[in-house]
């Protein structure tokens, strides 16, 4: 862990400046609009765990407000914004839930309603029109069919941040900061 202020400023604005570039990289192709906030999400575990919550808190705020105001894509700025900018640093503390099932519950709950609320602003305050064009042709079954796989894809994204929090701590963290071990 950086000990010094200089280091930790250092950690957070080169992983913010990552984070902003795989945030711009959204309009390129049409999977990017998910996959881009995805990875740029995942890239917020070093300073979590360094650095803690509160740090990884203004990570976040500083590239959300960045990628708002700069993203092409503001449908994939919305998702790193209302979900996955901020779940994996509330992860570690939905982890200490101990029973599983109560554990995905409460995941799915918070997942199902930030893309709710997403999908209601950027439909109905917003007015997007492309999205608006694209939302016309929705049936409820679609609908049902996309909250579902959105389902799925959200425990997957959930097990990807396990895998990548487990990659970073036991084998890039000893190579990056040698002398704490």
């Amino acid at each position: 862990m950086p000990n010094k202020i200089s280091g930790r400023v250092a950690l957070c604005g080169v992983l913010g400046a990552l984070m902003l570039a795989v945030m711009l990289l959204g309009t390129m192709l049409p999977l990017a609009t998910y996959a881009c906030p995805t990875l740029a999400g995942a890239m917020s575990i070093p300073v979590i765990w360094e650095l803690g919550p509160k740090p990884g808190w203004l990570l976040y705020l500083a590239v959300s407000l960045l990628s708002l105001f700069m993203a092409p894509d503001k449908e994939a700025a919305f998702l790193f914004l209302f979900l996955l900018g901020w779940y994996p640093i509330l992860r570690p503390k939905l982890q200490h839930i101990r029973k599983r099932p109560v554990r995905v519950l409460v995941k799915l709950v918070i997942f199902n309603l930030t893309i709710l609320l997403m999908y209601a602003l950027l439909l109905f305050v917003l007015v997007m029109p492309d999205l608006q064009a694209e939302a016309a042709g929705w049936t409820g079954l679609l609908l049902a069919a996309m909250l579902l796989l959105g389902n799925v894809a959200f425990l997957l994204y959930d097990l990807l941040l396990a895998r990548m929090t487990d990659l970073y701590v036991y084998r890039l963290r000893p190579k990056l900061f040698p002398r704490h071990f």
